[in-house]
């Protein structure tokens, strides 16, 4: 992975088995939420699948702004709680690197969205007058390779993982971390929470998901919820980094970031349901690199955010003393220390800032409608895949899909081709050599072993 930093060891032999409150994922959201509640008189323990700082945080690009294309625009009457939410989280965010002086490589670069399609300079305009309307103070950005733009001087560029690092410090001595420890289920019994996990069972009063997909389907028909968009980040160095930030609003997404002498470039923005060739996506995003930068790309990666249906994080309470954190659009910078604040909140006042624009448990047409899209995506696009593919190959056991695959090395690989999150048709990455679920980002090794949630089980192997 393009970033990495220093973790310490934290070690454990007996447990402690009756928490306040469980925090499952170890990612920014979860540290951050420890954080807030480091200094309560709760017992606060942190869930990791496998290592702190080896999920989603690592992969991302680590721009805190809250120029987030235009957002604005497309969120209607709630778009200025939304903008004061952002500035909230990143004061939050340098206050917290201020305070416990974490070395992450911070700076001040000027963030800018721009179009390429004349079409779109309207939009720009728009979310111009629009954040001068919040109080912000964006310029216009004039370059010969784009139609318009604007930017502002007041976002952040940082190196995520010692960041993360930082935070894992700041709670060693004061919360619970138990790394490579899978949570495979949990029930409500006389008011707390039995949780199960690869490490025994465990208590607990308060449940925090921060895993970046719940791995539940209730309450409140999350997945139904949501859509998982994926997008391809490719890194070369370059002879004259600048300092800025960039994104695009125009359909074919070109996203820039510049982190020392490297230029990191994300392309190829899809859902997972409506372009599932992802071999093919991979060679099209490092195609697209060399042929705009004239170079060939050292590292390339994906990244998978989940996106709610109107657009706006799921923050908050979702039942009786359980959180969720997660749908940050691809903002989870800002987005993710929020969560903490706002989930602390709840679990030591029991109210929070933003608690109704971020509810977990909200729904509106527009999420009921855009949920049947989906499913009509992910049909369209599964029968197209099993259509052409040879290797691998596909048969039929008891009625059931199942697929054969064959490597360099002519070894074969067979294993049942439904994702045990939500039984979603897996479909094969011939770049990473793994099986994908299109519906929600699962993924798995050749032989079936688990990688990624939702999913908290192997394949089946036949």
């Amino acid at each position: 992975m393009f970033w990495n930093a220093d973790f310490p060891t934290f070690n454990f032999e007996n447990p402690v088995r009756k928490l306040d409150v469980a925090i499952i994922g170890g990612g920014l959201t979860g540290l951050s939420t420890a954080y807030y509640l480091r200094n309560s008189s709760l017992k606060v323990a942190v869930f990791e699948q496998s290592k702190i700082g080896g999920g989603v945080t690592s992969r991302s690009t680590a721009k805190i702004t809250y120029l987030q294309g235009d957002i604005y625009q497309r969120l209607g009457d709630k778009a200025e709680s939304y903008y004061l939410s952002q500035k909230e989280a990143i004061w939050e965010l340098l206050k917290i690197i201020e305070d416990e002086n974490i070395s992450c490589e911070l700076e001040k670069v000027p963030s800018i969205i721009f179009c390429l399609n004349k079409e779109n300079d309207s939009k720009i305009q728009f979310e111009k007058k629009l954040l001068e309307s919040f109080g912000a103070h964006p310029y216009e950005v004039q370059h010969p390779n784009i139609s318009s733009g604007i930017g502002i001087s007041d976002s952040y560029v940082f190196h995520p993982l010692k960041f993360l690092s930082g935070l894992y410090k700041a709670l060693i001595s004061k919360v619970f971390i138990y790394e490579n420890t899978l949570v495979f289920d949990m029930k409500k019994e006389d008011g707390h929470y039995l949780i199960h996990t690869t490490n025994g069972d465990f208590f607990a009063k308060n449940v925090v998901i921060a895993n970046h997909y719940p791995f539940f389907l209730l309450p409140n028909l999350f997945p139904l919820k949501t859509y998982v968009q994926r997008e391809y980040v490719n890194a070369a160095k370059i002879s004259h980094p600048s300092l800025f930030t960039a994104i695009n609003i125009d359909s074919d997404l070109h996203s820039i970031r510049y982190y020392k002498n490297y230029l990191l470039y994300g392309s190829n923005r899809h859902r997972l349901t409506e372009k599932i060739d992802f071999g093919k996506n991979y060679d099209k995003s490092r195609s697209d690199f060399k042929r705009l930068f004239d170079k060939i790309p050292e590292r390339t990666w994906d990244n998978q955010d989940i996106v709610s249906h109107d657009l706006l994080p799921f923050i908050g309470r979702f039942d009786s003393h359980l959180y969720v954190g997660t749908a940050y659009r691809g903002w989870g910078m800002t987005n993710c220390v929020l969560a903490g604040r706002i989930i602390s909140s709840f679990i030591l006042y029991h109210t929070a800032l933003y608690q109704d624009l971020f509810s977990p448990t909200r729904m509106n047409l527009g999420l009921a409608i855009n949920s049947f899209l989906g499913t009509f995506h992910y049909m369209k696009a599964i029968t197209k895949a099993f259509l052409k593919k040879n290797n691998p190959s596909y048969i039929r056991i008891n009625g059931i899909l199942h697929a054969i695959y064959e490597d360099e090395e002519h070894k074969i690989h067979k294993i049942c081709l439904l994702c045990p999150h939500m039984k979603c048709h897996l479909v094969f990455n011939s770049y990473d050599k793994t099986w994908d679920c299109p519906c929600h980002g699962s993924r798995f090794s050749l032989d079936g072993e688990l990688i990624k949630g939702p999913a908290i089980t192997s394949l089946t192997k036949k």
